[in-house]
């Protein structure tokens, strides 16, 4: 059985609805990562000597992918996640390890520590963060070993449906940037704040550190049916789906060969 399978019978037994439906609904990113671990990893028992920290846990979907194809995995998240009951009994059941971190931005539970992980997972995160990242990134560059693994996926801010609208509210002098009803009816830690291009996403981690080597894939998940509502959203994402520039989502694999020059000085009020 391939490790999504694993995972999806999990969540089907489970049987939570809103877990079924956010799992439903972005399948097919889970699939790629799975493919990714199996294309980049595929010895499961040699990967039982490789540690993973997955940031932004949640309800463990890549966490478990993880542990099935044989990684020792620990789950970092808020203590909202690791403090629900079904959380908790899956983590212990594929043995993820819980880390409960409440401050993204300083990382205390991982500082003076470095050289920890093979693999960190940083899947639809960025876009989230409203905190200046410099203090996070150069724990993760600490944490990570030479020749360690970064795996991102995040939406594109090119991609062509968002990219139209955010033209035509301009030209009508409604807004720019997320909606008012975005921000008030969506539960989250952070909104989108800030979306990136594929160059945008280099020039970030270059201007950390130029030991960083960044592979983007331009990609999309999200299934469309021609008919209303929102059809004129959903023939514009099919369309910039078929190309690299406006495809809705972006994979971002960062390989840290070796670690010799930190560039980014931490900023102070």
């Amino acid at each position: 059985m391939d490790i999504l399978s694993i995972t999806e019978n999990e969540i089907h037994e489970l049987g939570n609805s809103t877990e079924l439906e956010y799992f439903n609904f972005h399948q097919g990113r889970f699939a790629r990562f799975g493919a990714f671990l199996t294309r980049e990893f595929p010895n499961r028992e040699a990967n039982r000597q490789l540690k993973v920290l997955d940031i932004g846990s949640h309800y463990l979907v890549n966490a478990m992918m993880l542990s099935a194809q044989g990684f020792e995995v620990h789950g970092m998240d808020v203590s909202t996640f690791w403090e629900m009951d079904f959380v908790r009994e899956r983590g212990e059941k594929f043995r993820i390890q819980p880390i409960i971190e409440n401050d993204l931005a300083a990382m205390p539970t991982f500082q003076g520590k470095e050289n920890q992980y093979d693999l960190v997972v940083f899947t639809e995160i960025m876009e989230h963060i409203t905190f200046n990242p410099v203090s996070f990134w150069k724990t993760i560059y600490q944490l990570l070993k030479p020749g360690g693994k970064i795996y991102i996926s995040t939406p594109n801010a090119l991609a062509l449906a968002n990219w139209m609208r955010g033209v035509k509210n301009l030209f009508t002098f409604k807004s720019m940037g997320i909606s008012v009803d975005d921000i008030l009816s969506k539960v989250t830690y952070g909104h989108h704040w800030k979306e990136y291009s594929a160059a945008e996403i280099r020039e970030y981690f270059g201007a950390l550190s130029s030991d960083f080597e960044m592979t983007i894939n331009p990609y999309h998940y999200k299934k469309y049916e021609l008919k209303p509502p929102f059809l004129a959203y959903k023939i514009l994402s099919k369309l910039g789906n078929q190309t690299n520039l406006f495809a809705e989502e972006l994979e971002v694999i960062v390989t840290l060969p070796q670690k010799s020059s930190w560039k980014m000085e931490i900023p102070t009020y």
